[in-house]
């Protein structure tokens, strides 16, 4: 009898206690997130626990900084109190940033900068470079990422797992609740994102031996091995593969912004976030972790952004995976840590990184790397690109959440490669505003009227219609919306007949379908032609 993980069974990883997403790995930004928007979501929770629960039982307060566990204070609090001394360290290096930032660079208007390196704070010495902007009177820096990493700054000691049972489809908003063990079902492991210990447990196929020395290897023993162990399940070995020819070739929409594709034996998976299965009452018909192949040769991520660069996901996967693509990232700021790092550091240990209108072959097809504007509240955010993949004659163009607001952009595009056979687009036409993800990173905060109009939207009607008709496609696909429930658990959106982005996804639809082609707004599943 050979065992491995339920199918119903999450594994949520954290880093200092919250839900795990890409900011919060690298240590300058997890610095800032930990002092300008944990802390104070904690204190307020602790202040006035009942604020808390008015505004998470409301829906226009989705998606907010307000703790969800609001029954656990004392649980909340003990875990607060009792991590503070960890917490220091992280405070250290935020005051290093401040003072750099508010202190020493004001200083300089266009003289050298050589001294800046005298007076660096030891947090960030010989771990930053200083330099002026193209005015040449506006000091700005870099880290040198590889060395921010080797610091005593990034503790992966700080990095969990909470194993906890999927009941429904709808999953409850994460990023604002400290990962605490809740309920008698769940179970927080502390074990590095990248220890090789996670893969076993994913691949399972484990003897009864094997799951409890798994188990031991973990730190875990009495109650706590035992409530491991009921994690998992009797699963037969799978049958030997017949030697036949290759699965037939396949498009496969898994829901949101992920999509599988299969051609001529080479597998592609884009922007992954799947579901769980093995429960009750889930929408029929989803595409889980159990329908991915054993193999995911080319694993590609469009930007870094929770909904397309899930850890949680990214983490159960990582023992399929060969190669991963991502858009090149050069600035090494605050507002856009290198995404190649932060995945090497998450475990993947073939990443590569692809620049605009940069060709690759993968196996049977090629790849393309495709501009990618807007969606990111106008900073200088370099990793983000729209994948163009060729499966053979036939092209499919995987845009995420592109928008079109430079208007003869993928007009020229279009010049260069061609018209696109099929096109996904994402429509969230109203995002929200840029502080909602990068305001803990801004020096200062922007005032109400610059972040509501900085939003991180999607492609309206107007801006979709003119990527479809600059790029000539005969299918047109709306997707990255956050239709699916489980989706709630990285993002707050609540839908409706009238909501912008339903109105603008509707005339898209209709708009392809009156030129004669072919166009859809998916939701989660659909198998689709190659």
């Amino acid at each position: 009898m050979r065992y491995s993980l339920r199918q119903d069974i999450a594994v949520e990883p954290a880093i200092a206690g919250w839900y795990a997403w890409s900011y919060l790995l690298p240590p300058q930004t997890l610095a800032r997130f930990v002092h300008n928007r944990f802390t104070r979501i904690v204190e307020s929770y602790l202040d006035d626990p009942q604020v808390h629960a008015a505004a998470v039982r409301q829906r226009r307060m989705h998606g907010g900084p307000w703790i969800h566990a609001h029954e656990h204070r004392d649980a909340i609090e003990a875990w607060y109190r009792g991590t503070a001394p960890r917490r220091a360290l992280l405070n250290e290096l935020f005051e290093a940033m401040r003072r750099l930032e508010t202190d020493l660079l004001p200083r300089y208007r266009g003289e050298c900068l050589d001294s800046v390196y005298q007076d660096l704070p030891q947090a960030l010495a010989g771990r930053v470079e200083v330099f002026y902007g193209r005015d040449n009177r506006t000091a700005d820096y870099r880290f040198i990422e590889p060395l921010m990493y080797a610091s005593e700054y990034y503790d992966p000691s700080w990095q969990q797992v909470r194993f906890r049972p999927v009941t429904e489809d709808a999953r409850e908003f994460a990023l604002t609740t400290p990962m605490l063990e809740y309920g008698p079902d769940d179970l927080l492991v502390d074990v590095p994102l990248d220890s090789p210990l996670l893969d076993t447990v994913f691949r399972g196929g484990l003897t009864e031996s094997e799951l409890h020395g798994l188990a031991r290897e973990l730190g875990l023993a009495g109650e706590r091995l035992v409530r491991f162990v009921s994690y998992f399940e009797p699963f037969p070995p799978p049958a030997p593969e017949p030697a036949a020819s290759p699965d037939e070739d396949v498009l496969e929409y898994v829901g949101h912004a992920c999509v599988f594709a299969r051609y001529r034996g080479t597998t592609f998976l884009v922007d992954p976030v799947l579901s769980y299965g093995g429960y009750p009452g889930g929408a029929q018909n989803r595409f889980t972790f159990a329908d991915l192949p054993e193999r995911i040769d080319h694993l590609l991520i469009t930007h870094n952004h929770q909904d397309h660069m899930l850890f949680e996901t990214l983490l159960r996967i990582r023992h399929r995976v060969g190669r991963v693509l991502v858009p090149r990232s050069t600035n090494a700021s605050l507002v856009d840590p290198g995404l190649g790092g932060i995945l090497r550091r998450l475990g993947f240990t073939d990443v590569v990184e692809v620049d605009d209108l940069e060709t690759l072959t993968c196996g049977s097809a090629e790849v393309v790397a495709l501009p990618f504007l807007g969606e990111h509240g106008d900073l200088r955010i370099r990793s983000k690109t729209g994948w163009l993949i060729r499966f053979g004659e036939r092209s499919v163009l995987f845009a995420a959440d592109s928008t079109n607001i430079s208007p003869t952009m993928y007009a020229k595009v279009a010049e260069v490669i061609g018209s696109v056979d099929t096109v996904f687009i994402g429509m969230e036409s109203i995002g929200a505003a840029a502080s909602w993800i990068y305001g803990p990173l801004y020096g200062e905060p922007l005032d109400r009227r610059s972040d509501q109009s900085r939003r991180l939207n999607g492609s309206n009607f107007a801006q979709a219609r003119e990527i479809v008709d600059a790029l000539a496609p005969d299918e047109v696909y709306v997707y990255a919306m956050g239709l699916e429930p489980w989706m709630g658990i990285v993002m707050a959106i609540d839908y409706d007949e009238s909501h912008p982005a339903i109105v603008d996804s509707d005339l898209l639809v209709r708009h392809v379908q009156d030129k004669g082609g072919t166009a859809e707004r998916l939701h989660i599943r659909r198998t689709l032609r190659l």
